[in-house]
């Protein structure tokens, strides 16, 4: 992406560091607004834009809003469940972080880029990981502030306003370095409907979460005192990353080759809408958990006669690229359970430009958890 700069000059011939601003070269981009879409027709919808966008490098911003109640659980959480009640649905997102509301008087986005980089550099990798969020999170705090609201990024994975929840925001990234980025904005409703929603499909208590109760958390229109159209909402997000990044969107519906292909993906690959992805595993005795930044890091584990790492599962509220945790949970069988041993494998996976996992604090606290879950294991 190109840079051109204002090297306009003042009458008295000398240049304003006001007048030296960045100019980025234009970005097309498609936008698309799906109102009250099927969580399986959601997922779908993301998985075939983030094909389609491999093949055409145009960023995709897609705002969407879903019937009912939902459960929107995060891609690591290991849980094992019907995908709905009779009032509920549960999916997993795409995404990691914490479990989160959604439904009706919630509005989510997603913004799929060709590399996690895309809106400020040439080179993938000019975004460490740690800063994807704070980055693209922009544009949705500019479009609320355009629609009245002071909205604010504290870091992590929630968006506040008054130093209360309003949104969350998280992302993950494909093998080929495509970057989804999504989250969600409480319009009518908040955050302390998570407790009443996990009552109705999780009442042994099996899904890690952070509670808030209705004096904790905000709405956008409790903030206002105004209220939102899903039409509103969708166009001030758009209006915000138009506004905050050298992008230029067209708003392109889907087509009627596009909606077959997204019905038989949903039918095929969404029909449980993802929970069968990532199940709890009896055959995995040994187990901790490690309280982190966004909620708990869980470690489930089985070992050999030797005592050595004989199979192991991550579960829980990071965020992380799916690749990257699939190869530590393979290069860790086979390891002692040694602080030193685990340490090399962690530093040695997690040294790739690629490779993320962030919401847990610093990575010694993956070894130091399968340690804690070890002392259960040496009393077999």
């Amino acid at each position: 992406m190109s840079i051109l700069l204002n090297t306009c000059r003042k009458s008295n011939g000398t240049i304003a560091v006001s007048d030296m601003l960045p100019y980025f070269e234009v970005m097309n981009g498609r936008f698309l607004s799906q109102e009250e879409v099927t969580p399986a027709l959601s997922l779908a919808t993301d998985q075939f834009l983030v094909s389609a966008i491999q093949e055409t490098g145009t960023p995709v911003l897609r705002i969407y809003s879903f019937p009912g109640d939902v459960v929107l659980l995060g891609r690591y959480h290991a849980v094992g469940m019907q995908p709905q009640t009779e009032e509920t649905i549960v999916m997993r997102r795409l995404s990691g972080g914490r479990v989160m509301p959604g439904g009706q008087g919630f509005v989510q986005f997603s913004l799929i880029l060709p590399h996690r980089s895309a809106l400020c550099s040439d080179d993938p990798y000019h975004l460490a990981p740690f800063q994807v969020l704070n980055r693209y999170v922009r544009g949705v705090l500019q479009g609320l502030r355009a629609g009245g609201v002071s909205a604010f990024y504290p870091g992590r994975d929630l968006i506040t306003a008054r130093q209360q929840p309003l949104g969350w925001i998280s992302f993950t990234t494909e093998e080929s370095g495509l970057l989804l980025c999504e989250g969600g904005l409480a319009v009518h409703r908040d955050f302390s409907l998570l407790p009443y929603l996990l009552d109705r499909v999780d009442p042994q208590g099996s899904i890690p979460s952070q509670f808030f109760t209705a004096e904790q958390v905000l709405s956008v229109e409790r903030l206002t005192a105004k209220a939102f159209t899903f039409s509103q909402v969708a166009g001030l997000i758009c209006q915000g990353f138009t506004q905050q990044f050298a992008l230029e969107f067209t708003h392109q519906d889907l087509n009627r080759s596009e909606q077959e292909e997204i019905t038989t993906l949903a039918e095929r690959q969404f029909s449980d809408t993802g929970l069968l992805s990532r199940l709890p595993r009896p055959d995995l005795p040994f187990q901790a958990t490690t309280s982190t930044q966004l909620g708990v890091l869980q470690v489930r584990f089985a070992l050999t006669p030797e005592k050595t790492l004989a199979d192991i599962q991550f579960s829980g509220d990071f965020i992380a690229d799916p690749l990257t945790l699939s190869r530590l949970e393979r290069a860790l069988r086979g390891c002692p359970l040694e602080q030193e041993a685990l340490w090399q494998v962690v530093d040695r996976i997690f040294l790739q430009p690629q490779s993320y996992l962030l919401g847990i604090g610093p990575l010694q606290t993956i070894p130091e958890t399968i340690l804690r879950g070890s002392t259960a294991a040496a009393n077999v």
